[in-house]
């Protein structure tokens, strides 16, 4: 499928919110550093006044769960009252959290098609098949993402990743690894550019529409990264030129 330019969209205006204060799995790739930068969820009505989208997240439980059900019936009333949608990323559940359907107007889940890599990054053992039934009975619509090269920079599950995903969704969003320092993969060096590319034109073969989510290494790599994948995604987060249509979690606009 042939784009035209790709629609810009501005993560910003989303704030993100974990239900958590801390995650107990130190993954490989992140250790919790990503919820550092994440607002706790007893604050979130301190800035309805300045968002009315979050993303609502938090730490995996060893059970690959994160623990939305306490904060269900405060983030219905807030909704109601403010106006407000919610991104719900869910980790890897056993079961579908069907709590999470009474507010939650998008999911975004991560996909791992060998349950081998998602063992040695999260040590949660779930093969594919079981991540797909966690998700796919949800009553709302659902945006699954793969982090290419997150098995330290390699190119590993991606490809058979996508070949699955495409058999049950009309959308993907590829981020691609950050070597995160404080992490055990801050000495990995990011996927190869070329490589990426390679990844987004074999989806491109696949998908009704292809983000390049927010989640992209700085600097000069990401403006070489965006102008090889603007050949075959429609929509790129953070583009370079600032050229944004859309506010928000790109999840809240994909079919």
């Amino acid at each position: 499928m042939n784009f035209s330019e790709p629609t810009g969209i501005f993560p910003g205006s989303t704030l993100s919110v974990s239900v958590t204060k801390s995650c107990p799995l130190n993954c490989a790739h992140c250790n919790g550093r990503y919820l550092e930068h994440m607002v706790h969820i007893d604050d979130i009505e301190k800035y309805v006044d300045r968002y009315n989208s979050f993303l609502i997240s938090g730490g995996m439980l060893p059970n690959g769960e994160i623990p939305f059900k306490p904060y269900i019936d405060k983030l219905k009333a807030l909704k109601e009252r403010y106006n407000l949608k919610y991104n719900f990323h869910i980790g890897f559940p056993k079961n579908p959290p069907h709590e999470i359907e009474v507010v939650a107007d998008v999911v975004s889940f991560d996909f791992f098609a060998d349950k081998n890599v998602l063992k040695e990054i999260y040590e949660i053992e779930r093969e594919p098949e079981e991540i797909l039934n966690s998700v796919k009975p949800l009553k709302v619509k659902k945006v699954p993402h793969i982090t290419v090269g997150v098995l330290c920079g390699k190119i590993t599950h991606e490809y058979k990743a996508i070949e699955i995903l495409s058999e049950h969704f009309e959308s993907i969003v590829l981020n691609v690894f950050i070597p995160t320092k404080g992490t055990k993969f801050e000495n990995c060096e990011a996927p190869s550019i070329e490589e990426v590319g390679e990844v987004f034109k074999y989806a491109n073969k696949y998908f009704k529409d292809i983000v390049l989510g927010c989640m992209q290494p700085k600097g000069e790599y990401r403006k070489h990264l965006q102008e090889i994948v603007a050949k075959y995604a429609n929509f790129i987060v953070k583009p370079v030129n600032k050229n944004y249509k859309y506010n928000g979690c790109c999840s809240f606009y994909v079919r």
